[in-house]
């Protein structure tokens, strides 16, 4: 009895801990957005099946023909806030009731890549993660969990193409799990990612712009805002896969993209790494299949450096996907919670923890700050050698 009363009181203040991180997560990093994310939640399908342009469908039925500034500031704290939420209901929800099950929840909830991923107010980022996280709740094994799994597949991709890279794999991860086993196991885990592939490649082709409907594109969404818009964020509704390419190739050369990937895109990868690391702990003695899956979720959404510049974006979902890697290991594999309890040690813990809220990655919405803190503090700390 005494024991039970001690570990219910240690689960309580676990739990305290938990929602202390999500809360002040919150209060600390969701700060009004800067005008590129605002920009592209006013994309609309005005000048035809455009990328990204579901969401401002969508705040058009609430907002008419013009948008004010608090009514963008509304929207993008709810897509983040959404998106938060999600995560951390998903994770909270559906693991054990077990200390090392909360010290990964409480690990995640201060990770410095959900800072950066509330810090990003705005980006439809928070959408695909809240539709990623609903899809994962539902049963993989029956054909109703398989059909909202595709339908969030394509719904993610209409929000926006980084659906295909950021989640297809992880919840192809979840199916493969799920259905382990059956003959289909491998076609069905393979089918997010290709209906993914389809649906991009549709868009691709059909919200295709000519140069002088960029323009107009462009004038028509300033019309919307009772604010300036970024020039830049409505040029990408028009670009290319293959000016996305050049773009990059141009930006390689520059200091500040290098810059990006050491101070963030290292640090990033290094919590990547840790995860695959602790996911393969989980899996025991599992198959090659099961464990190349595990790494392809993971690192998916590192993919997108190759066309895109967004290096700290891409490396948080890398993060977060790791997380809810974690999550479906311990659902689908029994033997996964107690190989946790065994690896996860309170000195093992403790020092990962102590470096997420000690190390800093951008956070677009407040501009320079982020330089306070490791490993950015290094370029403040130069000021030492030219007084």
């Amino acid at each position: 009895m005494q024991q039970n009363r001690q570990q219910n009181g240690q689960f309580q203040l676990l739990r305290l801990a938990a929602g202390l991180s999500f809360v002040l997560a919150l209060v600390n990093h969701l700060l009004p957005p800067k005008a590129f994310a605002a920009t592209q939640l006013l994309f609309d399908y005005q000048f035809g099946l455009t990328r990204r342009g579901l969401a401002g469908e969508i705040l058009n039925l609430f907002t008419g023909t013009e948008i004010t500034v608090s009514g963008i500031y509304a929207a993008a704290a709810v897509i983040s806030g959404l998106g938060g939420i999600a995560f951390y209901l998903f994770l909270s929800r559906l693991m054990p009731q077990k200390v090392s099950a909360y010290l990964i929840l409480i690990l995640a909830l201060n990770s410095f890549a959900f800072s950066s991923f509330i810090g990003n107010t705005g980006y439809l980022d928070g959408v695909l993660l809240a539709l990623t996280a609903l899809a994962l709740s539902t049963d993989g094994a029956s054909n109703k969990g398989l059909a909202i799994r595709l339908g969030v597949t394509v719904l993610g991709v209409m929000f926006h193409e980084n659906m295909l890279p950021y989640f297809t794999v992880l919840i192809g991860f979840d199916l493969w799990l799920a259905r382990k086993g059956s003959p289909a196991a491998l076609p069905i885990a393979l089918s997010p990612v290709l209906l993914g592939f389809i649906t991009v490649a549709t868009l691709s082709k059909l919200g295709a712009f000519a140069p002088e409907q960029a323009a107009a594109f462009a004038d028509y969404v300033q019309s919307k805002a009772a604010f300036t818009l970024d020039a830049n964020s409505t040029d990408v509704a028009g670009r290319s896969i293959g000016q996305n390419f050049a773009l990059m190739a141009d930006l390689r050369m520059t200091t500040k993209y290098w810059a990006w990937v050491l101070f963030d895109g290292v640090p990033l990868l290094a919590m990547a790494l840790w995860l695959i690391w602790l996911a393969n702990r989980l899996l025991g003695d599992s198959d090659a299949k099961t464990r190349l899956l595990m790494i392809g979720a993971i690192i998916a959404p590192l993919s997108l450096n190759i066309i895109a510049f967004d290096v700290v974006r891409f490396g948080v979902a890398s993060v977060l996907a790791g997380f809810f890697v974690l999550v479906l290991l311990i659902r689908h594999i029994p033997e996964a919670a107690k190989r946790l309890e065994q690896v996860l040690t309170w000195p093992h813990f403790l020092v990962v923890l102590v470096l997420n809220v000690n190390i800093f990655t951008i956070e677009v919405n407040i501009g320079a700050g982020h330089t306070s803190q490791f490993p950015w503090v290094l370029l403040t700390q130069l000021k030492w050698l030219v007084p």
